[in-house]
């Protein structure tokens, strides 16, 4: 498959809106369907899809969906878990009602692994990237200090408005936040899928997501993000960027607070699974798929194969 070759798009309705859908691939192979993250688009994920879609001895169908609130899929007034995952459940049963194995990185992998925990018979396999949250934070087991943080989360998200900020100038401007962001992504990369990360508005150039989406984290916990990782029956693969506490300690951190996982900490969180293999990428963060998309294909392709899928 070409590099240039352009994905086929889906408009899926469900839950209310519709959502946005790229398939590659042959559609009589066997089906993977991925999901991106926070802020992210659809787009960003195509140089592992393509990979995985390539008529090799084994092609695979790929289906990529674009979250609520994301680049070509409706914006909404709700944001929570139960929307992300009926999103997903629209998209399965519309294009590949059998079933299919899934991928998903960070909020993706977070919905694909609910997914695979809830509807078992329809998850042949399972990979995850940069999806099992971050770091525990100091005050995590301390009642007050987490309602205050919940607090402070809550009234966050009441003052956002249904917005993207102020106008961009143009796509160079977006490479350029793009490539100074994640100073690894390969910069013809950043320039395919920045132009889908943006509307154009009057003024210029709005973000494509809606920064409401954030609030699907409102309240979440490791304990109950371990209840679901206890019920994935399917085999899963989990892929952590060594180099994650950069993202961690940005978007989270404070001067208790290093972006770092303690030593064994991802373990035990490994070992909630019945049926994983966790693998370090020594070169990547938190976006695994800019810093190392063709490490993170071949892997992925691995995974499916010895799995039968």
């Amino acid at each position: 498959m070409s590099p240039a070759e352009a994905p086929i798009q889906h408009r899926v309705a469900g839950n209310g809106i519709e959502l946005s859908v790229l398939e590659l691939g042959a559609t009589d192979a066997p089906c993977l369907v991925m999901v991106h993250g926070l802020r992210d688009t659809a787009w960003s994920l195509l140089p592992v899809a393509r990979h995985l879609a390539e008529r090799t001895a084994q092609p695979y169908r790929v289906l990529i969906c674009e979250l609520r609130g994301h680049g070509a899929s409706n914006h909404s007034a709700a944001y929570s878990m139960p929307d992300f995952l009926l999103d997903l459940h629209a998209v399965i049963n519309t294009l590949t009602p059998k079933g299919c194995a899934l991928f998903g990185h960070s909020l993706g992998g977070h919905i694909v692994t609910k997914y695979a925990a809830l509807f078992q018979e329809l998850v042949s396999a399972l990979v995850v990237v940069e999806g099992l949250g971050p770091p525990r934070r100091p005050h995590e087991g301390d009642d007050i200090a987490e309602l205050q943080a919940y607090r402070n989360m809550l009234l966050t998200r009441a003052i956002v408005r249904d917005g993207s900020g102020k106008p961009i100038t143009d796509l160079d401007e977006v490479i350029h936040r793009l490539c100074r962001n994640n100073p690894r992504l390969d910069a013809s990369a950043a320039k395919e899928f920045a132009p889908h990360l943006v509307n154009e508005s009057v003024d210029g150039l709005l973000w494509a997501f809606d920064p409401r989406a954030n609030s699907v984290f409102l309240g979440t916990s490791s304990a109950d993000n371990m209840r679901f990782w206890r019920q994935v029956c399917a085999p899963a693969c989990i892929v952590s960027g060594t180099l994650s506490h950069e993202y961690w300690g940005r978007e989270m951190g404070d001067e208790t607070f290093t972006g770092r996982f303690a030593e064994g900490e991802m373990e035990q969180r490994i070992n909630m699974f019945p049926n994983a293999q966790h693998h370090w990428f020594e070169h990547s963060g938190h976006m695994v798929h800019y810093d190392e998309p063709d490490r993170l294909a071949r892997l992925t392709r691995k995974f499916l194969e010895e799995n039968h899928v």
